[in-house]
């Protein structure tokens, strides 16, 4: 599954780049994130997202590898974990591209690709779908909202 977001904040692009490479602040926009631990810094890191899909509660752990960062531009993650009581697992390949549009203004683009697999999918994979598209909206929501209290 493919997700795209796109915001523009009124900020400079060095405070976007800031907020965005800035683990706990881009943890705390993630719907169902309730805590990051760093494993190696600027690389390697452990999140614990819990949220509910329909009537089922998902607690996965994810393991957050950073692939890629060009500062002030791009910054690329894959998140891999389970939740091995419900069975499903999840692959997320986000990158979130910056671009400055004027002097105060940022352009921040998400792509996620979003793989989830196991049992849950296959008793409601419209709702993992259509829940998956809403943490990608909400995401870029949160991010915008808190970059425009920090201008």
């Amino acid at each position: 599954m493919h997700f795209t977001e796109r915001i523009v904040s009124p900020v400079p692009i060095a405070t976007a780049w800031d907020f965005v490479w800035d683990p706990a602040r881009m943890a705390g926009c993630l719907p169902g994130c309730i805590g990051v631990e760093e494993i190696e810094a600027g690389a390697k890191y452990r999140a614990l997202i819990e949220d509910r899909i329909g009537p089922y509660k998902v607690r996965v752990s994810l393991d957050v590898s950073v692939l890629e960062t060009r500062p002030q531009e791009l910054v690329r993650l894959l998140a891999t974990g389970e939740d091995r009581s419900l069975g499903v697992s999840q692959r997320i390949d986000l990158t979130v591209r910056l671009q400055g549009r004027a002097e105060n203004q940022t352009a921040i683009d998400m792509d996620a690709e979003v793989e989830v697999t196991g049992a849950l999918v296959a008793l409601g994979g419209f709702l993992v779908k259509r829940k998956a598209a809403d943490i990608v909206r909400q995401l870029a929501r949160n991010v915008d909202a808190s970059l425009g209290a920090a201008a």
